[in-house]
């Protein structure tokens, strides 16, 4: 099951989709669920490209905001592709062995499969922390996809914004729970995934070994050894990812997007972190854990993650610090309806000796700036640090961001606010 893991999420994911048409929600909040740690530093736009039959087209216009363009296959195997992210351009994407021709103002972008997903990431702030918002909705809204036949027609579709509702079903609950109550339904919905159309076609080890299960499951012979190793197989992929943390509790992969055939990897970062960038574009570090090897609970009274001055991350766009949901791996429902402290957080304080503090509480702590607080829910979190466009030590794989550790409370030793200026 390892291997083709996250063929279940990108199958069901995609079900409901339009090919070559782009869209994104109205906003982002605690309803974003459908994919795990989504963030609120960049607004998002995405489509299912569909290039089995004609190219798609793609308009992007220039732009002062600054944006990133993830092209990945069901696997989650990042594309690397010419689409420029510095000046805009009109694209033709075409499918493996397209022949013709296209238009000569269209750059041809020959993609490996025929139905990979995209998704835009506009920044909200420049990288000196400028609000860019309106920038950076207006640009989204300004993109336009469509089949070769819409573009030659001049109707090609602008960007859909819908409400964020749309992704209220969180997948990796659903699988969660499936693969616990039900792992033989979840067995057979992956391999209507690996099976589908939309997926590229199985070649060598890979194909021999579906093969092989489609023969032994069909047979109905083996159900409850197949129950186990499917829940053995979900234990695995999830301790891979908990387990693999630095002296500070905090989860770094450098692979992501490129595993070679480090199947394990990639189903971990798919449980956790879905569509995630590479190295080259962003670094993620993710905590369950405080200094005390303790699961992250806002019950306990909070947090303080404190950058010391040379330890605040370097980065070519912004860094950031986002609080989910253990569970579910999402955004938390809380009254100032935020979800990040950054870089660029206006009214950001540092402290004396330059350092920043940022406090993860489930209601804002006395004496803090509001800036510096991170809400966290009354039960089991984690946090994820951000670094777009990494640089210094970040760049380097050397970066250890600092420990979590638990406020000063009445009887117990940690950490309290620092003096700021």
């Amino acid at each position: 099951m390892t291997k083709f893991y996250p063929r279940w999420f990108t199958h069901q994911q995609q079900l409901i989709l339009v090919p070559n048409l782009l869209f994104g929600p109205d906003r982002m909040s605690p309803l974003f669920r459908s994919v795990v740690a989504p963030n609120d530093d960049t607004l998002y736009t995405s489509a299912l490209v569909g290039v089995r039959n004609e190219p798609a087209v793609l308009e992007i216009p220039d732009t002062m905001a600054t944006y990133g363009v993830l092209v990945t296959d069901v696997y989650g195997n990042i594309i690397k592709t010419d689409i420029s992210t510095t000046s805009g351009g009109r694209y033709a994407l075409t499918g493996p062995g397209w022949s013709g021709t296209l238009p000569p103002e269209l750059t041809e972008i020959p993609l490996p499969v025929t139905n990979p997903l995209m998704i835009i990431r506009t920044n909200r702030f420049s990288p000196d922390g400028e609000n860019q918002i309106a920038l950076a909705e207006e640009f989204r809204r300004s993109l336009r996809m469509g089949p070769l036949l819409a573009y030659e027609r001049g109707v090609l579709a602008e960007t859909l914004i819908v409400p964020v509702s749309f992704w209220a079903r969180s997948f990796k609950l659903d699988a969660d729970r499936m693969i616990r109550d039900n792992p033989l339904r979840f067995l057979r919905e992956l391999q209507r995934g690996v099976m589908d159309i939309r997926t590229p076609p199985l070649t060598g080890d890979n194909r021999a070994l579906a093969e092989e299960f489609d023969r032994l499951f069909a047979t109905g012979m083996f159900e409850d050894e197949f129950a186990r190793a499917t829940q053995d197989a979900q234990a695995d992929i999830i301790s891979n990812y908990l387990d693999n943390t630095d002296q500070n509790n905090w989860i770094n992969f450098r692979n992501i997007g490129f595993w070679g055939t480090n199947y394990l990897d990639r189903s971990s970062i798919t449980q956790f972190c879905q569509y995630c960038n590479d190295i080259e574009s962003s670094a993620y570090y993710d905590v369950f854990r405080d200094s005390n090897d303790q699961q992250l609970n806002g019950a306990s009274g909070g947090y303080v993650l404190t950058f010391e001055r040379d330890q605040i991350p370097q980065a070519r766009e912004f860094w950031s610090v986002t609080s989910y949901i253990s569970e579910t791996i999402t955004l938390h429902r809380n009254p100032e309806d935020k979800y990040v402290v950054a870089g660029y957080t206006p009214g950001l304080e540092t402290n004396e000796d330059g350092s920043i503090s940022i406090y993860a509480t489930p209601t804002p702590p006395p004496g803090v700036s509001i800036a510096n607080w991170l809400p966290v829910p009354d039960g089991p979190f984690s946090m994820m640090l951000r670094v777009y466009g990494p640089e210094g030590s970040v760049a380097a794989g050397t970066y250890v961001p600092p420990a979590v550790r638990e406020i000063n409370r009445p009887g117990r030793s940690g950490s309290g606010p620092r003096g700021s200026g």
